[in-house]
């Protein structure tokens, strides 16, 4: 069953549950498609206008580091644990090493992603924080399926930073659901999910490598089944679907009046120190 993975270029949450995935003897990933949407880019910048209308210029400054957070911390975690303890790797060096099939892009949607896409002819393809909305053609391409792995319970957290809300909201527990893409943001069918619990200390950063490290073991569970041919049927889940975006500015100064944190440094080297 060939497998090709989507995520963002320089992710931590995303990068970590990649080493954990392509380590697995039984999952067949034939190549990577990296979103990369540079600070020079058009959409980057429409991200961060969007960022100033809901939150102000401020906080609109914190969501762009935010972004960049993710980049500055696998670059670390590249300089002092992948290369010393040979634990994580980043994906282009995964790429070397696991000789797999690369593309990256601004626009999957794009005439030329999807030809790269249809060449591979791949079963199932797996989206790992991937920070662009997939169309129909696009959905259609595998032979089995398109998955996303969500770091959230969904219906209830549908949208962006949902670990940030989960926070915000003052939820005792955090989670991870796969579900089927649909053309609507986080809509399809759930197929798998699990829930663990939210610590004091925790940030919305080490919320997300939480998330990336059940999520790889649920995802790799679910892509087993699919291998074997069984038949996932979807689950029966209670609760309102909710759509989050981006936090605005009153909602910022609530989340850091209660104490809580966008990223907490000390918890972030713990988590980039294990072993995958």
């Amino acid at each position: 069953m060939k497998i090709v993975i989507l995520l963002p270029k320089m992710h931590a949450g995303a990068e970590l549950a990649l080493n954990k995935l392509i380590r697995r003897p039984d999952l067949e990933i034939i190549g990577l498609i990296r979103s990369d949407i540079s600070v020079f880019s058009k959409k980057y910048w429409k991200y961060m206008r969007y960022g100033v209308r809901r939150a102000g210029l401020f906080y609109a400054i914190v969501i762009g580091l935010m972004v960049y957070f993710e980049f500055i911390g696998v670059a670390l975690a590249g300089l002092f644990y992948w290369h010393r303890k040979r634990s994580w790797r980043t994906s282009s060096k995964l790429v070397q090493i696991h000789n797999l099939k690369l593309h990256d892009t601004d626009n999957i949607n794009s005439k030329k992603s999807i030809q790269i896409l249809k060449s591979w002819k791949p079963d199932v393809i797996v989206s790992l924080s991937f920070d662009q909305i997939l169309n129909k053609k696009v959905i259609e391409i595998p032979k089995i399926a398109a998955l996303n792995m969500h770091p959230g319970l969904l219906p209830k957290y549908r949208g962006i930073w949902p670990n940030f809300w989960k926070l915000h909201n003052r939820e005792k527990y955090a989670g991870v659901t796969i579900h089927h893409i649909a053309e609507e943001v986080d809509a399809g069918e759930i197929i798998a999910q699990m829930k663990f619990p939210i610590k004091e200390k925790d940030s919305k950063v080490s919320l997300s490598l939480k998330s990336a490290h059940h999520g790889s073991k649920l995802l790799a569970k679910t892509l087993a089944k699919m291998k074997q041919g069984v038949k996932i049927k979807p689950l029966k889940i209670k609760g309102k679907p909710k759509y989050y975006s981006l936090p605005n500015k009153k909602q910022f100064a609530a989340f850091f009046a209660r104490g809580k944190k966008l990223f907490n440094l000390c918890l972030i080297w713990k988590k980039f120190g294990r072993k995958v």
